[in-house]
């Protein structure tokens, strides 16, 4: 039986936070693929063990799609074979509904994309896989907190949905001094409940302005 170097590539990425890339192999079989989910699943349930509130469930589907992207953005990056026009076919978009369960469980891999594109952009700057990999992160921005997204890109009504996204949301915020998020209608009411007078220590200069909009991130 062949090694799983799908898995082998995710195991060293959550334990190690760097890639290894085992060969160039692009398509991973659904033998494969399903002791992938098994060992995404055990991740997702570690992590959901200090999730505020109640966690989602795990979203298989989500989870190997994120897992999959990542995968293949990181072969890409060292083995370019395809012209631009077949990237997206490579990296296609989720097809499921995307859902504080779905949001979650692919971010266990999807967070490190904003990594793989900073480090193309060192390759080359206009490479044509870069603005494929941003649009995916618009989209699932849980995961782009730590990069420069265009805020008024972003899609707030599932975060905000969910008590437990809504609250890990803004820790990552936090923890990414991201100014821009954090003064955002959706997260900003939040984020000063959490700092409250210790906003001076946790974060020096962070200011702001009020406005009707807060109400929109109270959590219902």
């Amino acid at each position: 039986m062949k090694p799983n170097l799908f898995l082998k590539m995710l195991q060293h990425l959550r334990q190690n936070e760097n890639i290894m890339l085992y060969s160039n192999l692009l398509q991973v079989s659904e033998e494969h693929e399903a002791e992938a989910a098994d060992y995404l699943k055990t991740q997702y349930n570690q992590e959901a063990t200090d999730y505020p509130f109640t966690a989602p469930d795990f979203d298989k589907a989500a989870a190997l799609w994120g897992a999959r992207t990542v995968y293949i953005a990181a072969q890409l990056m060292l083995y370019r074979e395809h012209k631009v026009a077949d990237l997206e076919n490579m990296l296609p978009v989720f097809t499921g509904e995307i859902t504080a369960n779905a949001m979650l469980s692919a971010d266990l891999y999807l967070r490190f994309l904003p990594g793989i594109i900073n480090h193309l952009k060192l390759i080359e700057p206009e490479d044509g896989l870069i603005p494929i990999l941003e649009k995916h992160l618009h989209t699932w921005h849980y995961s782009g907190i730590a990069y420069p997204l265009e805020k008024t890109k972003l899609d707030f009504s599932i975060i905000t949905a969910h008590k437990c996204l809504h609250q890990l949301y803004v820790n990552r915020v936090v923890q990414y001094k991201n100014l821009g998020l954090a003064r955002h209608p959706a997260l900003s009411r939040l984020l000063r409940a959490n700092l409250g007078i210790y906003r001076p220590e946790f974060w020096p200069g962070l200011t702001f302005e009020l406005t009707p909009d807060d109400t929109h991130s109270e959590i219902k």
